[in-house]
């Protein structure tokens, strides 16, 4: 096994040397503010970590932790003071948002980014991925898309990324805050094994789980260090918050349990995505006016369910029936937001319902007292500009401020500290004394202990079956932008297409196949006489039915595009110069029709079949991780000249990624438009542009930020 190398150039401001033989890293009075910030995000830190220790940097959302990581792992600059790592050793970081760190479309291949970055052999490349996947328990997902993941899987996928660069300094930024119970206690397993090792883990974190499995614990709190130690000295600020919380709850409610009255029943309800992705048969009641908790493992079908009630998603089978209006919080916070002011965003679905005014003004600063984002302090706030968790809570006033009977809410307290969760769930409560009816769903025992009632999912299906009563109750009603929904689904799996493999074609090696596929389009193209470009088309309807690409699929395909290429048609014949001395079969002012023309527009026609055709056969007979292996034998003659063929291919590598996460998170910003009322069916140009904007302004923001990420993401695995 070759041995790990440091990171090269990574650590800009980082010194070697001036460091005892038994620290890993010493931290000397680093203050750090962000651009525009009012205040310092990390001030005047100053701590050393032992090689072979684990330990916890603690704190509430905002103190700072995530900052620290940041310039700990070489992506930030802090604005003074150093931070020296020991002579030869390595840092790897797992991020807190893990759709931020990866890179690849295919889970395998983003797992090897990192140790082909490092110019590690294919055969030690290969045996890094098996391990890594296999210590966060997604080896048997290997070769499936990461957009295809849910958020605690693609967290998994994220930690195994590092754990292939076998850092000898691993630092976790909230890496567990999306895992179930099951899935977190693997990892903290791998943690010990790690830990044992000799290698040196530094967790950042406010979970107390994670503080007590670690030595020592350095507490942050307003951007300063509050407390260094042992753990066995430290006790978490807040700490009792959530317990007391769930006591006080459960004396209240325990005198009306009795009442079961349902306000939402699944009646044998199945939805797939995939094949891998479905909830099959689910038949339970949600009681009116109390607290459910929807729980399961990471990926078991929690937040399908949740857009099942609330409208996005149309169920294949069975019926949804509710009393009353829903209304669904999503995961994703960031998506959530569109509006540029914070005030104006909560504002966003009550305009949509008609109120204003006074009334407005009320309902918009209420909401967002009980969501603990006051209107005095974050009003005129500018949405993209707050922190993580004040976005979290801003969405969540957006959703409060419908008033609806029925309030969803999808992994509400994710990655919040213990205070943060106290307040959230204090909030439900608030809502179900209110009369609303409250879903929730988490994968903490704590809060599912919190819930008057609970609906376990594993595996799509609902661990205890219900025969639910759903009288009084009427169907829930699709949202029109279901089907919009679901046509970008396609486009975003379009990337990640499920190939045919017993095919001819596919068979034959990746760089045989580009040849092939290469050769023919070029040909089809250059063909210019019409029996020519009929032979081309010919063989291109050949080519594509050795790919077994389905025939109805192809002429389906053919038919929807001879509509357009007959208006193409047309244009081509208004504007295409008759040949000098031909004959013209008829002539209007600067309309003629002749024989070339029509030629011209046949050979058009036939030659664009004949390419979708290919293109198809191609598409369909090639995954993305064939491409990029054809494509690097290919030019690996280019390489030999070095020339730098590897930016290449991670740039295809990475358009198969980037390209549908945009998709997704165009497709979580119709769903909160959506929710909160907007991009309904609307009059006249202008008031179709103006629905639209909302829409593109965050899109763009979360462009750029997604770009930002991936160059983080690439500096972590020592790409240079």
């Amino acid at each position: 096994m070759k041995k790990n190398r440091p990171f090269e150039g990574l650590f800009f401001f980082a010194l070697y040397g001036k460091i005892s033989p038994m620290q890993a890293l010493s931290v000397q009075n680093i203050t750090f503010k962000y651009p525009h910030a009012e205040t310092e995000a990390v001030n005047d830190v100053s701590f050393q970590i032992e090689k072979g220790s684990y330990t916890v940097i603690a704190g509430h959302n905002g103190s700072g932790k995530s900052t620290l990581a940041r310039i700990l792992s070489g992506l930030e600059t802090p604005d003074s003071g150093s931070v020296t790592v020991g002579q030869g050793l390595k840092i790897g970081m797992v991020f807190q948002n893990p759709k931020n760190q990866i890179i690849s479309g295919i889970i395998s291949r983003d797992t090897a980014i990192g140790p082909q970055n490092e110019g590690l052999s294919k055969a030690e490349t290969e045996l890094r991925v098996i391990e890594s996947l296999n210590i966060t328990g997604m080896l048997d997902r290997s070769e499936n898309p990461t957009l295809s993941l849910s958020l605690g899987q693609t967290q998994k996928v994220a930690l195994a990324g590092i754990i292939a660069l076998r850092p000898e300094i691993l630092v976790l930024d909230e890496a567990m805050a999306m895992l179930d119970a099951e899935s977190r206690q693997d990892i903290y397993n791998f943690l010990d094994y790690w830990h044992q090792n000799g290698n040196t883990i530094l967790h950042i974190t406010h979970d107390e789980d994670a503080v007590r499995r670690a030595q020592n614990v350095i507490a942050m709190k307003e951007g300063r260090i509050v407390f260094t130690g042992k753990v066995s000295d430290f006790t978490p600020e807040g700490h009792n918050l959530v317990p007391e919380l769930i006591k006080n709850h459960k004396h209240k409610t325990s005198a009306d349990s009795s009442d079961n009255t349902p306000a939402l029943v699944f009646n044998k309800v199945s939805f797939s995505y995939n094949e891998k992705s479905k909830v099959s048969d689910l038949s339970f009641s949600i009681p009116k006016g109390k607290i459910t908790a929807l729980t399961g493992p990471s990926g078991s079908g929690k937040s399908t369910i949740l857009e099942l009630m609330s409208g996005l998603l149309s169920p294949e089978n069975g019926k949804i029936l509710k009393s009353g209006t829903t209304a669904l919080c999503q995961q994703n916070a960031q998506g959530a937001l569109f509006e540029a002011f914070a005030a104006d965003d909560v504002a966003f679905g009550p305009r949509n319902q008609g109120k204003s005014g006074k009334d407005l003004v009320k309902l918009v600063k209420k909401s967002m007292t009980q969501a603990s984002i006051p209107y005095e302090k974050f009003g005129e706030r500018r949405s993209f500009e707050l922190s993580g968790g004040e976005q979290r809570r801003l969405a969540i006033a957006g959703i409060i401020a419908l008033e609806s009977d029925i309030v969803l809410f999808d992994e509400p307290t994710a990655g919040l500290d213990e205070p943060s969760r106290a307040e959230i769930l204090s909030l439900l409560e608030t809502l179900c004394e209110e009369g609303k009816t409250v879903v929730f769903s988490t994968h903490r025992k704590d809060e599912a202990d919190f819930a008057d009632h609970l609906v376990h999912i594993v595996n799509g299906k609902q661990a205890v079956p219900e025969t639910p009563d759903s009288e009084g109750l009427s169907e829930t009603e699709i949202l029109s932008s279901a089907e919009t929904l679901a046509s970008l689904r396609k486009v975003s799996e379009g990337f990640s297409h499920k190939t045919e493999k017993n095919s001819l074609l596919s068979k034959m090696h990746p760089a045989i196949r580009i040849l092939l596929f290469l050769a023919v389009f070029a040909a089809n193209l250059a063909a210019r006489s019409l029996l020519f470009t009929c032979i081309m088309t010919a063989i291109g309807f050949i080519y594509c039915l050795f790919a077994r690409f389905p025939a109805k699929k192809l002429f389906v395909a053919a038919l929807k595009l001879i509509p357009f290429l007959a208006l193409f048609s047309i244009f081509q014949i208004m504007f295409l110069p008759a040949k000098a001395g031909e004959t013209l079969y008829t002539s209007w002012r600067f309309f003629t029709i002749s024989p070339s023309k029509i030629f011209f527009c046949v050979c058009t026609i036939v030659r664009t079949l004949g390419a979708v055709a290919e293109i198809s056969g191609f598409y369909y007979s090639t995954p993305e991780y064939d491409l990029l292996d054809g494509l690097a034998l290919l030019l690996k003659p280019l390489a030999l000249i070095r020339i730098p063929v590897r930016y290449f291919i991670l740039v295809i590598e990475i358009m198969f990624r980037f390209i549908p996460l945009l998709v997704d998170e165009a497709a979580s910003i119709i769903k909160t438009q959506s929710i909160r009322g907007g991009l309904k069916q609307v009059k006249g140009k202008l008031a179709k542009v103006r629905a639209m904007l909302p829409l593109f302004v965050p899109l763009i923001a979360q462009t750029v930020k997604r770009a930002e990420a991936l160059a983080d993401a690439l500096t972590i695995r020592s790409f240079r």
